[in-house]
């Protein structure tokens, strides 16, 4: 499975202000901690914030951010940001091998993958994070 930079990106974004949930954080912050253009940032979120995952305030000190509440799956980022992520759609030439391989491949494959996201949490990622950088302190 091969994710796009806008799924990578993303779900790097999503760590990041997990991180600091509660607390906003500004696009440049993001930016400079991610290494990303500030344009393409704000198309990444633009996708996250229509689907709900973040949230942003206005102003001198707003920034985006992740409500302390919410508990999100690797699946629920990736799902918005990859739409063909776990496609039950095939297009083969015959109807009888494209059914079989839809049922006995393509399927099971795809319910593998949303299973196997679905069972990662974004708090879980997050706090690896922050013990991986305790290590190197």
């Amino acid at each position: 499975m091969k994710l796009s930079t806008k799924g990578r990106y993303g779900l790097a974004v999503v760590i990041l202000l997990n991180r600091h949930k509660g607390q906003t954080t500004s696009l440049l912050s993001i930016s400079t901690s991610l290494d990303l253009s500030k344009i393409y940032l704000e198309q990444i979120l633009a996708v996250l914030k229509s689907h709900q995952i973040v949230s942003s305030i206005k102003g001198p000190t707003g920034g985006y951010f992740i409500k302390t509440e919410s508990h999100f799956t690797v699946y629920d980022v990736l799902s918005v940001l990859e739409p063909n992520l776990t496609s039950d759609d095939i297009s083969s030439p015959q109807k009888t091998l494209g059914a079989l391989l839809e049922d006995k491949v393509y399927y099971p494959l795809s319910q593998s993958v949303k299973s196997a996201l679905a069972s990662i949490s974004i708090d879980e990622l997050s706090g690896s994070l922050n013990d991986e950088a305790m290590y190197y302190i």
